[in-house]
């Protein structure tokens, strides 16, 4: 069975508190521009912020927000299923 996943901000003390803690698990951090997202397995609650929409998570998780490694940002989208919409797109 595949594992659903969602976006979610987190705050820096709780970031921290994850890294110290390392109970990130399946989860993906990812430090963007506007803030920290963690893509996290659904009801796992390792966030602590707002749970990101779809169209939201696909606007956040843009090369343009996260400037760090490439393949981080393409898991965190793959785990949204993001990628395959991209892919869809760019065939048409």
């Amino acid at each position: 069975m595949q594992m659903q996943y969602q976006a979610r901000w987190v705050s820096k003390a709780r970031v921290e508190a994850l890294k110290k803690s390392q109970s990130l698990g399946q989860a993906v951090l990812l430090d963007t521009f506007n803030g920290f997202i963690i893509i996290e397995p659904v009801g796992s609650d390792l966030g602590d912020g707002a749970v990101l929409s779809r169209e939201e998570a696909e606007y956040e998780l843009q090369p343009v927000w996260y400037t760090g490694p490439k393949a981080k940002l393409r898991d965190a989208r793959r785990r949204l299923a993001l990628e395959q919409d991209a892919a869809a797109l760019a065939a048409v």
